[in-house]
């Protein structure tokens, strides 16, 4: 569903901006003002070199934590959904649904039409370093297992096996914040950028 923009926004988009060369501070005041609803509608916009162009506009944010995706007052388990768009030029729609496990332990997986061949893309969530010797952001990492899956989701799927061994394996996305509830990420393969990226908006509040 569509969410027409607030008054004040009907002259600036989030591709328009990104088009005039704004920085993460403007992108999120515009974010910011927006409903809920107009967020996600305004990060699903964004499709091809404009995400990889967010995701340089955006550097130098906060650090992320795991409260940033599934907040404290999340009961254990539950999912939290965040619609998401990538950069490549098909199969770009997708969600990544997150849980945190009574471990304390925060998992996700892909949700996407591929999902039967490619399988789940099973990851845990890690806080960035600011040591790091690669990106310093909080990060998703498919090298990584989760200790258990929440009953709902599908069977755990290892990412080094089958066609997920093309798709998953030896990867860790890492994450920058746009705006509340909505962020974006980039894709690596042992420590090498693959050029892939990709935005999240939370749905609901």
């Amino acid at each position: 569903m569509s969410h027409p923009t607030t008054a004040s926004n009907q002259s600036e988009t989030l591709r328009k901006l990104l088009d005039q060369g704004a920085g993460r501070e403007e992108i999120a005041v515009l974010m910011n003002e927006l409903s809920p609803g107009e967020r996600v509608d305004q990060a699903l916009s964004i499709t091809g070199g404009r995400v990889a162009k967010l995701f340089r506009a955006v550097e130098g944010g906060p650090q992320l934590t795991l409260q940033h995706f599934v907040p404290d007052d999340v009961a254990t388990s539950r999912t939290v959904i965040f619609e998401g768009r990538n950069s490549l030029p098909m199969f770009t729609r997708f969600q990544k649904r997150f849980a945190r496990l009574e471990s304390g332990q925060l998992i996700g997986y892909n949700h996407q039409t591929m999902a039967f061949a490619t399988g789940p893309g099973f990851f845990v969530v890690k806080e960035g370093r600011p040591d790091a010797s690669l990106l310093k952001e909080l990060y998703l990492d498919y090298t990584d297992v989760p200790k258990e899956v929440p009953s709902g989701w599908p069977r755990f799927h290892p990412n080094a096996a089958g066609l997920s061994l093309l798709v998953y394996a030896n990867m860790k996305d890492y994450m920058r914040q746009v705006a509340t509830n909505v962020y974006i990420g980039a894709a690596y393969k042992r420590g090498k950028g693959q050029n892939q990226y990709f935005i999240l908006a939370r749905q609901g509040d």
